[in-house]
C-alpha cells in the first residue's frame, strides 16, 4: 500500500530495435527517508509491454527515467544534448550514440513519451516545477555512474568479451549496492540484495544481456528518485525541450554521502 508521502520511481532501459529485443524495467517506492526496490523485469518484450508495465506501477506521484531519446527533431547530425555529453564526458569514454530522424525515422522513445504524455506525464524540463506529479525524462547510464561515484572512466559492462562484460556487471552490482550509503538511500532489502548477488560467472548470450538491462533499469529508477529528492540542485539538465535533453545526477549534491570504490 502506497503511503501518503511516498512516490513511485520507474527506470526503463528501452530497447532501440522495436519488438525484436526486450527492454528492462525497475520500480522503486520511497519517500524523503529512503526507497525500496519493488520490482525488476528484464523481459518486457514489446513497447506495449513497457507501457503496460509503467501503467501497472504508476500512481499520482510517479517519476520515470528512460534510457532512450524522448525528443528527436533533428533530421541529421547529433542532438545538442548528445554533443554536450560528449564534450563533458567523452574523455572518460561516455559519449552518446547519435540520434536523428534519418537514422531513426520513428524513434521508439519518442513514441513512448507521447503515450506517457496522454497519461498525464510531463517532461522534466524545469526541475523547479514542484507542481508536476507525473514526470518523465531521458537519462544515460554512463555519465550518471561517472558523476554518482566519481569515476575516472566508465564501467565497461556493455561491450567487449563475455568475460569483460561479466566483470563489468559484477562491478556495477557492487556500485548499486553502495547506494544504501547515499543521500537519498536505496535500502539494501532482501529483494535488492538478492538481485545484486546474481552470479554473473555463468551468464552468456541473452541471459547476460538481460542482466545488463535489469541493472541499467535499477540505476535509471534510482536517478528518478535522486531527481525527485534533490530537484534542480542535484542534477545537470543538458539540452532543452525543443531539441532534446538528458538528465545527469550531480556528484556535488550537498550533504550526499558517497564511498566510491577504486575501479579495478
Amino acid at each position: 500500500m502506497l503511503g501518503m508521502t511516498e512516490s513511485v520511481f520507474i527506470g526503463i532501459d528501452l530497447a532501440w530495435r522495436g519488438d525484436k529485443n526486450p527492454s528492462g524495467g525497475a520500480v522503486l517506492r520511497g519517500d524523503r527517508q529512503s526507497a525500496q526496490l519493488v520490482d525488476v523485469n528484464s523481459s518486457l518484450g514489446s513497447y506495449s509491454a513497457v507501457l503496460s508495465y509503467i501503467n501497472e506501477h504508476a500512481t499520482a506521484s510517479t517519476f520515470v527515467a528512460i534510457d532512450a531519446p524522448l525528443i528527436v527533431n533533428n533530421r541529421k547530425g547529433q542532438r545538442r544534448c548528445e554533443t554536450l555529453i560528449g564534450e563533458d564526458y567523452g574523455a572518460r569514454h561516455a559519449s552518446c550514440h547519435t540520434s536523428n530522424l534519418t537514422l531513426y525515422p520513428r524513434p521508439a522513445g519518442v513514441d513512448l513519451a507521447k503515450q506517457l504524455a496522454l497519461r498525464g506525464f510531463r517532461h522534466a524540463s524545469d526541475p523547479q516545477d514542484t507542481e508536476k506529479q507525473r514526470v518523465m525524462f531521458e537519462v544515460y547510464p554512463h555519465p550518471a555512474l561517472l558523476e554518482l561515484f566519481g569515476l575516472s572512466r566508465i564501467l565497461k559492462y556493455k561491450k567487449g568479451s563475455v568475460d569483460a562484460r561479466r566483470s563489468g556487471q559484477r562491478e556495477l552490482q557492487q556500485r548499486l549496492s553502495e547506494l544504501s550509503l547515499f543521500d537519498p538511500p536505496l535500502e539494501c532489502t532482501s529483494r535488492l540484495s538478492g538481485f545484486l548477488t546474481t552470479d554473473t560467472s555463468s551468464l552468456r548470450g541473452a541471459a547476460l544481456k538481460a542482466n545488463e538491462d535489469a541493472l541499467d533499469a535499477v540505476l535509471c529508477a534510482y536517478i528518478a528518485y535522486h531527481y525527485w529528492f534533490w530537484g534542480a540542485g542535484g542534477i545537470r539538465l543538458l539540452g532543452d525541450l525543443d531539441s532534446g535533453y538528458i538528465v545527469v545526477p550531480r556528484l556535488s549534491t550537498p550533504s550526499a554521502r558517497r564511498q566510491a570504490l577504486p575501479v579495478p
